[in-house]
């Protein structure tokens, strides 16, 4: 279970969880947790350098995928691909302000393993998707 460290959690799956805003001060909480990797979709002006050096501190992995755009790029989706795909990033964080771009993610992220686009589209809402992000999901995925 997650203390109110972070906004809109969930678990899409057993290894990976989604959620939105990030307490400041949380990632040794997160560490303790378990989580062994965070995967931020905030951009720099968003506050990912110093949600990256607290990370390290707290000795997680961290990688910054900044998404400025209504959905991630393709190219996000592959490098959020590479992490999730490898056991030794488990448990994994996906993270953005609100969950919507972390949920975005998750849909593209699904659609791309193969998952059909409208359970995908449904996973991506169970992951914190909203309305405002995505007709972008489903243009990329050719709907």
């Amino acid at each position: 279970e997650m203390p109110p460290i972070v906004e809109n959690y969930n678990r899409p799956s057993p290894f990976i969880a989604a959620g939105g805003y990030v307490e400041k001060g949380a990632m040794a909480q997160l560490k303790a947790q378990g989580f062994n990797t965070v995967v931020s979709l905030l951009n720099e002006e968003e506050g990912v350098a110093e949600e990256e050096a607290e990370a390290h501190a707290a000795g997680l992995n961290f990688y910054a995928l900044g998404v400025s755009t209504a959905a991630p790029t393709w190219d996000q989706v592959e490098a959020f691909s590479k992490i999730a795909s490898s056991p030794a990033s488990y448990p994994i964080l996906l993270h953005c302000a609100s969950s919507n771009r972390a949920g975005a993610m998750w849909a593209l992220y699904r659609f791309n393993m193969g998952v059909p686009a409208e359970i995908a589209i449904e996973e991506g809402r169970a992951a914190g998707l909203k309305t405002s992000r995505e007709g972008a999901v489903r243009e990329l995925m050719g709907l």
